[in-house]
């Protein structure tokens, strides 16, 4: 059995999650308020990493070896963990992803570098935490999963989640300077995270 059937049976061993209904309409509101707020890559990456963070699933946490290996069978460049009661952990793995752009392009090897080098278990992550309650409490109702209309909420492990993904897209961003500014469409690096479930 190589590699690539192992992650298989891993990926399609995990719990199917769907979206809750209404979170189309949600997304659309956070891109339209983020679009005032910051440059255009970044309020557009930004917003699309706040919608798509309500979408994470489930699953076991195993880390093979005391790595970045994540239970989603792929190798994160930095993870973070959260215990929960029951001696339970939600898990965070996150990876620098590029398009158009070779491996070992010096823009995406810096991009590995600023995230693996983030310690993130010092992050102070209180101000921003308290960023993403304000936003959850203005944010307009929407219809979930089960047909009832109310806000979004969030548990305190996934707003932690949360603004340590903001932030180190922060770093990430800062660390790259004009690099980042001035991206090609098409030749470019982004962050991307994913999240066991915290609820």
């Amino acid at each position: 059995m190589d590699d690539d059937e192992i992650g298989a049976r891993i990926r399609a061993a995990g719990p199917k999650v769907a979206a809750p209904w209404g979170l189309a309409a949600h997304r659309s509101q956070i891109l339209a308020e983020a679009q005032g707020r910051r440059g255009r890559r970044f309020r557009l990456w930004a917003a699309s990493l706040t919608a798509s963070v309500l979408l994470v699933g489930g699953g076991t946490v195993a880390i093979a070896g005391g790595g970045n290996e994540t239970p989603w069978g792929w190798v994160a460049d930095n993870v973070f963990s959260i215990g929960q009661p029951g001696g339970t952990a939600c898990f965070q793995g996150m990876v620098v992803k590029w398009e158009g752009l070779a491996d070992d392009d010096p823009l995406v090897q810096d991009a590995k570098a600023i995230v693996s080098g983030i310690d993130l278990a010092t992050l102070d992550t209180t101000a921003k935490e308290a960023e993403i309650r304000d936003g959850l409490a203005r944010s307009e109702p929407v219809q979930h999963m089960d047909g009832e209309v109310k806000r979004i909420e969030m548990s305190d492990a996934e707003i932690k989640q949360q603004a340590i993904t903001q932030l180190v897209a922060e770093q990430l961003w800062a660390g790259l300077g004009d690099r980042a500014v001035n991206m090609d469409p098409g030749r470019e690096v982004y962050l991307s995270s994913q999240t066991s479930d915290c609820s």
